[in-house]
């Protein structure tokens, strides 16, 4: 179960991170004043240009020509693990060590959300849920038997004088170890959506937002805005476990998707400012047997919780439509293959961010809550952590949704929008060889790319953003449009140098009292010399290599590591 920390908005999110924050580690430059292996000279107009170490043992002076007002930046990636003295360095202006200090915690914050009042809260993910599904049992013997209509509906509704009641098996607390059934009724119907509200959550007037309470008017609001995802949805990302054209109903036999509301780990606070906004839970499709120790509801339901339904409706909203992509990603991905192909966290989580970027303009979510306004930031100081491909567990997962759903972002405005997202959910792969295939099935940039070579162009988008960005440069600004059965999906361009940067003021070294930009992303002094995971980049530069008015050399020393490449950019 994902550990909540009580915050007061991101401002005290970012500030607890900060306390502990950075990832530098130095090393000693060798002598700048040894002649190079060889020179090299480049046009201040050309916008990017990768360094070629192949055929010298130690340095490269760049001459960079007619810079006309530009800034430099050296971008490096490492395609594996290299230590701080493996990745090269520049030699910079008024060189100095930089000492090394500890990693930060970091919590499993998903996003942040803002009420109608102002007041934020911190949507986390259910860590066992998420845990489960990346990894489910396969469907065999008592697992793998499929009950009627009529036999799953009795396993946990019944009809009383008051309607349609269910009992719902749920967790007891935040534990996970003991589960106790719930009685819910069922509020509201639409054409995809079932929403039962727990007794103690529905209230029959309108009421305060913050009371744990929602009204019948609001669960048919979420009904009806559960239709508009799942038809906006499913032509792309394809559809739950029998759903679609021809489907059967899938484990309850029920074409509507279940929802129930009620407050989830029982934490309920009226100031409450974090918890867990919604889940699904592969587990509900496997009966009891095969569900082991966990209790099955055996249905296609989705969780939300009354609090955050409530006070946080966007929130709500944007909940189902990442939720629903886990669902659908269940099914086509593994339950389709036999149980052969399982989505890695990253994959997964990114394409569940993805399914928000697309979703969430046409459900009228406010753009402030879209994910590029909720991640981004947060991915503007953590690019350099880990790579988009790796998952980091439990107080560190935070930068891992930013890193995911930014690498996402990534793919999408450079190859193909919405058209490459469905081509990843229906290529018969998974996690790295689904997106190579999709982007080599959508041709936005030519064919022929593979995975290391998709993420090389990343560095690009840490870069080139708004009127600076030189045409055919990768570049999260590009605004990409396209049409799938009849509705115009957009995934809207950003420029991460406007920006604010959450880190905006704090202290980056306690040494040397150097600060985090106001705007935009973290661009480290080419003094620090610094350790890169896999698949990871780092943005260096100094203030000698900005807005120059004139022409520029600089000395770059080849890294030890043959993983480690180097690129400089202008713009």
């Amino acid at each position: 179960m994902v550990k909540k920390t009580t915050l007061f908005g991101i401002g005290a999110l970012v500030a607890a991170l900060v306390a502990s924050c950075s990832f530098f580690d130095f090393d000693v430059q060798p002598d700048p004043a040894s002649p190079p292996d060889k020179e090299i000279s480049i046009g201040g107009d050309t916008p990017v240009s990768k360094i070629d170490f192949s055929d010298v043992s130690g340095s490269v002076s760049v001459s960079i020509d007619n810079l006309a007002n530009k800034s430099v930046y050296l971008v490096k990636y490492a395609t594996a693990s290299a230590t701080a003295g493996q990745t090269g360095s520049a030699v910079a202006n008024e060189y100095s060590a930089r000492p090394s200090e500890a990693s930060p915690e970091r919590s499993a914050a998903s996003g942040v959300f803002t009420a109608g009042d102002g007041s934020a809260s911190v949507r986390y993910d259910h860590l066992a849920a998420q845990i489960f599904n990346r990894n489910p049992p396969p469907e065999s013997g008592a697992a793998a038997s499929r009950a009627s209509a009529e036999e799953a509906r009795a396993a946990y509704k019944v009809y009383t004088e008051d309607g349609l009641t269910g009992q719902f098996w749920v967790e007891d607390g935040s534990s996970g170890s003991s589960w106790i059934q719930k009685s819910a009724v069922l509020r509201a119907e639409s054409e995809h959506a079932a929403v039962w509200v727990a007794d103690e959550n529905f209230t029959q007037s309108a009421s305060a937002s913050d009371d744990n309470k929602i009204t019948q008017e609001q669960a048919a609001t979420l009904a009806s805005r559960f239709d508009v995802i799942y038809k906006k949805e499913t032509p792309i990302f394809g559809y739950e476990y029998g759903g679609g054209p021809g489907g059967d109903g899938g484990r309850d036999g029920d074409l509507k998707i279940q929802m129930l509301v009620y407050d989830i780990d029982g934490d309920y606070k009226r100031n409450q400012t974090s918890g867990v906004f919604g889940y699904f839970w592969a587990k509900d499709f496997y009966t009891q047997a095969g569900a082991g120790k966990l209790k099955t509801n055996f249905a296609e339901i989705f969780y939300l919780d009354a609090h955050f339904a409530d006070k946080y409706p966007d929130g709500a909203v944007s909940t189902l439509a990442h939720e629903f992509q886990h669902m659908i990603n269940f099914n086509e991905k593994s339950v389709k293959s036999g149980f052969k192909r399982f989505s890695e966290t990253w994959f997964d989580e990114m394409l569940a961010m993805l399914a928000e970027d697309l979703i969430d303009p046409l459900v009228g979510v406010a753009e402030s809550e879209f994910p590029y306004n909720q991640r981004i930031p947060l991915f503007l100081n953590g690019y350099s952590d880990c790579a988009p491909t790796t998952w980091l567990e439990g107080e560190k997962a935070l930068y891992s949704y930013a890193n995911s759903y930014a690498f996402g972002a990534y793919l999408t405005r450079n190859f193909g929008g919405a058209r490459l997202v469905k081509e990843i959910m229906t290529n018969s792969k998974v996690n790295e060889e689904s997106v190579v295939d999709a982007v080599n099935a959508a041709a936005e940039r030519g064919g022929g790319w593979d995975f290391s070579e998709i993420l090389s162009r990343y560095g690009e988008a840490l870069v080139f953003s708004g009127n600076e960005k030189p045409s055919g440069v990768f570049s999260f600004d590009n605004t990409v449009t396209g049409i799938i059965d009849g509705t115009e999906y957009t995934c809207a361009g950003f420029d991460i140098w406007r920006m604010d940067n959450p880190y905006a003021g704090k202290k980056l070294s306690s040494q040397y009292g150097a600060v985090y930009p106001s705007k935009g992303p973290l661009i480290i002094d080419t003094g620090y010399v610094i350790g890169m995971p896999e698949n990871t980049f780092i943005v260096q530069s100094n203030a000698a290599w900005r807005n120059k008015t004139s022409d520029l050399t600089i000395r770059l020393n080849k890294p030890a590591s043959s993983a480690v490449a180097f690129f400089i950019m202008i713009k």
